[in-house]
């Protein structure tokens, strides 16, 4: 997978998130991760396991599940960042909670679909 980008902006108004990011749920597990802040913001990545485009068990983009990423190096965090996902979720996003700065994500992932 060519490395892949989601930003964000201002959350001074309220909570902002990027656009979901699909990943390749074929490849080998792991992605690593960069967020880079611009100003100030706080920032969590966020994965989810549901998919909107499941032919058996599609989840409608409004009711998907998010949970913080695994690695604690890119929760919560106001600097920028790297960290790694150690497993392959379908989406990640990321959730910007405060500050009138910017973030920047960008995942590139290990290898492509092993044949």
């Amino acid at each position: 997978m060519q490395p892949i980008s989601g930003f964000t902006t201002d959350a001074t108004g309220g909570t902002t998130y990027s656009r979901p990011i699909r990943m390749d749920t074929w490849a080998n597990a792991q992605a690593a991760v960069q967020v880079t802040v611009t100003g100030t913001a706080t920032f969590t990545v966020e994965t989810s396991m549901d998919d909107p485009n499941d032919p058996v068990y599609p989840v409608p983009l409004a009711s998907m599940t998010w949970v913080p990423a695994t690695d604690a190096n890119i929760v919560a965090k106001t600097a920028t960042a790297s960290g790694v996902l150690a497993v392959t979720p379908v989406f990640v996003r990321i959730k910007q909670t405060a500050g009138n700065g910017s973030c920047k994500m960008t995942i590139a992932q290990f290898s492509n679909a092993p044949y």
